[in-house]
């Protein structure tokens, strides 16, 4: 059985989700993996071994990153994807434009008006069924704590039953498990890598960096993710 950890990042008009899609050996040992740099980070940098990687204050360096300097998140930041391109992982990244979906929505005169993230979270959905299904197994879906989180859940179960809306991969998705299960990523280091992921796809694409150093950093760290040869069906709509 597959765990599948999602985690979402979004910037102006770019709504994008990142999911890590991993059996319960590579859960475990991309978790220990993390763990580890955490713990060595605490010794390095003096912040609790039970930080959250969370790409934003990280990159960033706020709240518990205040006092860490910028090339030390930097390169923790690198090792954090390098742990994740060498587990044995498939990784999701889907994004939607939302200006572009409001204005097909507006033209078509679409009765159901979907936002962005719930348009994008379907898309994400339907790959991790993709792959389940080819790796012949079953998967649960496992994503980071949000306000909407009930409507994911009611969404599902109308996929389950009616299907996926539209002709183009349409499914009811017979290899997803139960319902989404929503947890706090803080306590989910799987769910943290899902956030590390999503930005670094977010980051790259909406983002030139003003410090070509910065630059650099992304530049190398989104080759590792498309050389990995682990990315499954990334882009986005339309």
């Amino acid at each position: 059985m597959l765990l599948a950890f999602v985690d979402e990042s979004d910037h102006g008009d770019f709504r994008c989700f990142g999911a890590i899609l991993a059996d319960e050996n590579a859960t475990k040992q991309l978790t220990d993996q993390l763990n580890a740099l955490m713990i060595q980070a605490s010794k390095d940098y003096g912040i609790p071994a039970t930080t959250e990687f969370h790409a934003h204050p990280m990159f960033h360096g706020k709240e518990a990153w205040e006092g860490v300097g910028q090339r030390a998140r930097a390169n923790l930041h690198e090792k954090v994807i390098d742990a994740i391109v060498g587990a044995d992982v498939t990784l999701l990244l889907r994004h939607v434009s939302e200006q572009r979906l409001r204005d097909r929505q507006d033209r078509r005169g679409y009765p159901d008006r979907f936002p962005p993230e719930q348009v994008c979270f379907q898309h994400i959905l339907q790959r991790v069924e993709n792959v389940a299904s080819r790796q012949g197994t079953y998967a649960l879906v496992i994503a980071d704590e949000r306000g909407d989180r009930e409507r994911h859940r009611e969404r599902f179960a109308v996929y389950q039953t009616d299907g996926t809306p539209g002709v183009h991969r349409h499914t009811t998705l017979p290899s997803l498990l139960d319902t989404v299960h929503f947890a706090p990523s803080h306590h989910s280091r799987m769910l943290q890598a899902a956030d590390m992921l999503a930005f670094t796809y977010r980051r790259y694409q909406t983002v030139r960096e003003t410090d070509h150093r910065a630059q650099r950093v992304m530049d190398r760290l989104w080759s590792k993710l498309q050389d990995s040869g682990k990315l499954h069906s990334p882009g986005g709509w339309p």
